[in-house]
This record gives structure tokens, sequence and C-alpha cells, in this order.
């Protein structure tokens, strides 16, 4: 006999076992509905009520199936995990905005139930918002690796799963946790009986915009294995993508028996090659009505004809538009592809046109060239073989000029240290070919080791040698040091500054420099050559130098190419000094250390 009856009526029922109903819970407005079998009862939560409570009356029914469903009207409710509750095999919650204790455990319990044991099928929990704090679910989660074998937040026996405007938030008091993506990732939960599978919602009746479902659909798909499951529902939930999970190699595996994936009232802009599954033939069916796909190309239909899937993309804003391959997907919203694959998009030819304006409302079936390229009728003559090939030979040249053009620079320099070429350049006079010394090198004496060991040694290495002019060898010895430097900048062509801050401190090397910059002014040509060690702030120099630094172009030890540039800047228009730079390589340039060299081994410098 099936009987209505209000919580008061409900008194003499829970009594029997052992519990009186205000002990269960507290000024709830209940009903009930018994057939014998099954117990149906509707509770409206207006203060605060506690799942453990409404467990331990259940555990007392002695009932084959009892299905509760509770509304919150303002009351909070306290949902402990796990939530298998004897023969509770139904539970649907509505608009339980606050949602407490989904880690807590059932305090009368020594050992929580085993999910696979539980009899709970049915959970549904809509227009509601779980509350939680990085504590409560950092701790337990090792916890609940241990007793489940997996990182679960339901029970394991469910068939039907549905989260419909759900959302988990944080409490005022919790920082630097955000839920579903901060979890630690656990074995594979193997949700052996589930069916159906709904995560849907991203707007709660209360107008919060809820973006992170992406997270908790990645994080429960990705670590489950559902070999029921025939129906997942991901619809309205703020998707931009397909969830790559149904898109990655040998998806199907961990999903046996799915037939329909619903995205529909999504985001999503385009479909991606779409794996065949191993189905036995069976189709499965992916909605994506009202989404974001606006056009409809031949990589599309390519991508479709190759996938075992039937796509429902109807009901969304179509741009009709002039394209080159437009025939085919003429041909293909037509419905006229003789194709077994094809059937499954004739609703195609009554979507209608979105854009532009003057073909709004335009079914796709009535679309042909004329009416999409008016102003176009040979638009679509395909390009010759001779066409295409001339075409690329133009397109190359092309691309060589401008290359050419912005790269004339570094290709001049290389020519002449790889090739022995050079080009783009006057020859030198005869007076300066006279000169006793190809370069004066002037350098602090702490930086020594560098210019001995590695500058000096490449450059006297070339073939033939440049001749350098160095304090410790050519100075004279009793004359005065002004003298010196005067004399050996003029005997010199270039005049190598190695500027360091080392060689900021030194008198004589800024006298060095000074009378190099005055040689530079006075023949009229690129007598000095400035090395940049380190990084120097150019406000703290002296006007000379500061003047020069951003007036001519300098070299800095880091570049890729700054053996090339400086063998070019102080050598003569002759063939012979590329021999070693071009021909006798064996670093390349990238690879030349700034360490002392050993005088026995003879070093040459490469290309890449």
């Amino acid at each position: 006999m099936v009987a209505t009856l209000v919580w008061t009526s409900l008194v003499t029922l829970v009594s029997l076992g052992g519990y009186t109903a205000v002990d269960v819970i507290h000024n709830q407005n209940c009903t009930s509905t018994d057939n014998g079998i099954v117990l149906q009862v509707h509770c409206e939560v207006r203060s605060g009520l506690n799942f453990s409570d409404v467990r331990r009356w259940v555990l007392q029914q002695a009932r084959s199936a009892i299905h509760l469903d509770i509304v919150c009207v303002g009351g909070t409710l306290t949902l402990s995990h796990p939530m298998e509750a004897g023969n509770l095999t139904e539970l649907r919650i509505n608009n339980c905005v606050k949602i407490k204790g989904l880690f807590a455990e059932f305090q009368e319990l020594d050992t929580p139930p085993q999910p696979a044991s539980g009899t709970l099928e049915v959970l549904e929990i809509i227009n509601s918002s779980y509350l939680y704090n990085k504590t409560g679910v950092l701790e337990q989660a090792e916890r609940l690796q241990k007793i489940y074998g997996c990182m679960t937040f339901f029970p394991r026996g469910l068939r039907v799963l549905k989260l419909r405007y759900t959302k988990f938030d944080k409490m005022s008091n919790s920082n630097g946790f955000d839920g579903f993506q901060d979890m630690p990732f656990g074995n594979i939960c193997y949700y052996d009986n589930l069916e159906m599978y709904e995560r849907s919602g991203f707007q709660s009746p209360f107008g919060i915009l809820d973006r992170k479902i992406e997270n908790e659909i990645f994080y429960f798909l990705r670590f489950g294995s559902f070999q029921k499951l025939h129906t997942a529902n991901f619809s309205d939930a703020n998707l931009e993508f397909i969830p790559a999970r149904f898109t990655e190699y040998n998806w199907f595996r961990q999903f046996r028996s799915l037939r329909i994936i619903d995205l529909s009232h999504n985001r999503i802009k385009e479909i991606p090659y779409l794996r065949r599954p191993n189905h036995f033939g069976k189709l499965i069916k992916l909605i994506l009505r009202h989404n974001n796909i606006s056009r409809i190309t031949k990589t599309l239909i390519e991508k479709l004809k190759m996938s075992n899937m039937a796509v429902d993309f109807a009901k969304n804003k179509f741009v009709c538009a002039c394209e080159s391959d437009l025939e085919p997907v003429l041909q293909f919203v037509r419905n006229q592809i003789e194709e077994s694959w094809a059937v499954n998009y004739h609703y195609l030819a009554n979507e209608t046109c979105y854009y532009p304006s003057s073909l709004q409302g335009m079914p796709l079936r009535s679309l042909d060239s004329l009416v999409l390229c008016p102003n176009s009728p040979a638009r679509f003559r395909s390009w010759t073989f001779q066409e295409l090939y001339i075409g690329l030979i133009v397109l190359t040249f092309i691309t060589i000029v401008c290359l050419v053009v912005k790269f004339r620079k570094e290709i001049k320099i290389l020519t002449y240290t790889r090739l022995g070429i050079r080009f783009w350049r006057p020859h030198r006079s005869g007076v300066i070919r006279l000169k006793e010394y190809d370069a004066f090198v002037s350098y602090s004496a702490l930086d020594e080791s560098w210019v001995m060991g590695t500058l000096c040694k490449r450059l006297e290495g070339l073939c033939p040698p440049l001749r350098l002019c160095l304090h410790h060898k050519h100075f004279i010895l009793g004359a005065c040091i002004s003298d010196n430097i005067i004399e050996s900048v003029e005997k010199s062509r270039h005049t190598i500054i190695v500027l360091s801050q080392n060689f900021l401190q030194s008198e004589w090397c800024l006298l060095e420099f000074r009378k190099a910059f005055h040689q530079t002014l006075l023949e009229r040509r690129r007598h000095l050559i400035v090395i940049l060690m380190d990084q120097i702030n150019l406000d703290t120099l002296e006007p000379e130098m500061n003047y020069f630094l951003q007036s001519h172009t300098y070299l800095k030890r880091t570049d890729t190419l700054f053996w090339d540039r400086l063998i070019y800047a102080v050598s003569d228009v002759c063939s012979a000094p590329i021999k070693s730079a071009a021909k006798e390589v064996s670093t390349t340039v990238n690879n030349l250390e700034d360490v002392p060299l050993d005088p026995e081994t003879h070093y040459s410098i490469e290309t890449k």
C-alpha cells in the first residue's frame, strides 16, 4: 500500500529503529511515499542537516531501496564522504548552496565502507555549491587514496552521476587551492557500473561564473576507467575545446560502451581530428550544437569522413563566404555526396547562413558559387603545373633578394672570412699598406690572459699572420710611455682597443684610446676598432669615448660572428689571409672558448 505522510507520521516509522524524527532531522519538512518496496523520502532543509544522521536512520530501515530527495531552502547540508548509506540507492540534492564535509568521515564507523560494496546507484546534485578549505582537502587526500585504492570523490558503485550547475567554492579562510586541478593524482578509479555521467552548467542561478569545470572533467575522465559508460554530458560547461580524453590515441579503451558525448552550448570553435574508435561498427554521436563553429571547409569534411563518429554541429552561426575550395563544400551541404558516412550530415541542408547579413537566413542547400562569389566567375579555375612552378621560382627569388638586402653586411663579412672573396669595399691606398704593423693592441694588464692567450694567438695564426704591435715587444726601452704610444699608433693600420672595466681604470689605456681616436679623425678612415668585453654604462665614459661608441660600430665579444667581424676589419684586400679562416678550420665560432691556448697547438676558425 502506498501512503503519503507528513513528517509527524514518519516519526512512527523512524522510531522502529530506535530513533525519533527529532533525533534524526531537526525541524525539517519531510514527506514520504512507501509502496512496500521503495521508500521515497522528500525533505526541505531549512536550518541544517547532517548526512551522518540521515545515514544512521537509513541503516535501521528494512527496505530494499530508499530514495532520498533533499531540497535546501536556506539551510546547510553536511554531506560526508563517502555517501554510502545502507539501502539508500538514490540520492538527489537540489539548491543546496552550502554543502560542507565532502571529505569528512562518518564518525560512528571504525572503517568507512568500500565504494564497490555500496548500494548507491544514482547521485544527482543540482544548483548547489560545495564549500571546501585547503586543509580539509589536502590532508584527507592520502587517507582516501589508502582506503579506496584511488583518488575518488564519488562512490564507485554509481550507475548515474549528475552534477548540474554545481560549483566547488573555496571557503573564506582557504588560500592557495583551486579545486580539482590541484588534487594529487592517484591510481585509476574503475567506475565499473557508471552508465551516465553529467557535468554541465558553468553559471549558477545566482549569476556566478564557474570557469574551472574543465579541470574537474579532465581529472575525472583522465584518472578513471568507464567500461559501461554510454552517455557523457558536458553541455553548457564553458568549454573551448573537446576534452582531450576523447581525441587522443586509443582513448576508447576505457570507454568501450560510450555512445553519446554531449558538448552542446559551449564555446568550441573547431572540430579536431577524431580518432576512429574500435567499437565493432557501433556509431558514437558527438553533439556540438550551439557552439562557435562558423566555417564548413574542405579540411573539416575530410576530418568527418575519417572519423567513425556522427558529429551533430547544427545550430551554429555559419559564415557563408567565397572560398577557393567551395565546390566540395557545396556538394557536402546539399547532400550530394553518395557515401555512407555523409548520410549523418543531411541535416546541414536545412541549416542557414548567419553571416554576411545579405545571406542571413538563407538555407545552405540554396547556396551556389554564383551566390557566394558573384564578382569572381573564374575564381575556381585550377592553376596549371607550369604556373605553380613559375610562381614558386619567383617567390624563391624574391625571398633570396630580401635576405641578401637584410643581411648584406653579414654576407659581405662571411664571404671574405669563409671564401676569401672581398667585394663592396674599395682597395686601400699604398700609403696604408706600407705601415709597419697591421694593428696595435691596447689593453689593460689585468686582461692580459685573454689578450695574449686568445686574441693575439688567433690573429697571428692567420695565413699570412697579422703583424701586431704589443707593449711588451715593441715599446722602446727608456723612451717616454706617451711617445711609445704615439709612435705605435702611427705605425699601425689599426688600433684594437680591448675595452673593459679594467681598461677604464688605467690612465695609460685612456691615453692610447685618445691617440687612436685622433688618428681615426686624421686619416678619415676606420683606424680604431673597439672590442667591448663587458657591459658598460655609456653615461659614465669620458666624452670622446662616449661619442665614438654612439657614432661608430664596435665589436662585442659575445657576438656569434665576433671573430669573423674582427678578421674582416683588420685584414687587407688580398686572398691569402683567408686560407686559415676558410680551409684550416676545426671548431665553430660558437664553440671558441676564451682561455689561453697551448703554444704547441695550431688553432684556426671554422664556420658553423
